[in-house]
Formats: C-alpha cells, structure tokens, sequence
C-alpha cells in the first residue's frame, strides 16, 4: 500500500515539473521606414530660420557631426524623428548625436 501511494505522488508531481521547466519566446519585429523629406522639406521652408555660418574648416558631409555653436532647430513629432539645422546655405538633419544623416536642400 505504501508503494502504490508513493508511485501515486510520483505521477501527480511529475507534470508539475514538465510545466516548471516550460518556456516560451516572443519575437516582435519593427519595420523601420524612412521620413517623408517632402513633409520634412516643405516644414523647413516655412519655418525659414537663417543660415548659420560654418566654423573655419568644416564641410558639410552627411555622416560628420555638426559642430556645437550650430544652433539646431526640432521638427514636430508628426513631421519627422530629427531635429534640422541651416548651415552655409544648406538644411541638415541631424540624429542624437548631431551626426548629419540627410542634407535636404
């Protein structure tokens, strides 16, 4: 009797440690689009903020970070993830780092 009620617990507890040792993986995957530079373009054709002057030296290049006395200027949350600046005649986008990553005019 004390066999068939050890065997018993046995069973009953062993599904108990399959689900214990259970896991489960969830992927979520973001599609990342480009900005609408129409959107972002006409935006900073009305905003007409005055071109600064670059520091002796510097080009712009996309990919090099604007220098700090560049002031920069926040597009709307709706318009665009960057915020913009007007050097030398030119209207950057810059990320978070200031790295130019789009010259739209």
């Amino acid at each position: 009797m004390k066999t068939i009620l050890i065997a018993a617990c046995l069973a009953a507890a062993a599904p108990a440690a399959a689900l214990a040792q259970t896991t489960t993986t969830t992927t979520t995957t973001v599609e990342r689009t480009d900005p609408d530079y129409g959107t972002i373009r006409t935006y900073v054709t009305k905003e007409r903020h005055e071109s600064v002057a670059a520091p002796d030296g510097y080009t712009v290049t996309v990919g090099t970070p604007l220098p700090e006395p560049v002031p920069l200027y926040r597009l709307p949350d709706d318009v665009g993830p960057y915020e913009y600046a007007v050097v030398d005649g030119h209207t950057v986008l810059v990320d978070e780092n200031r790295d130019i990553v789009k010259i739209i005019d």
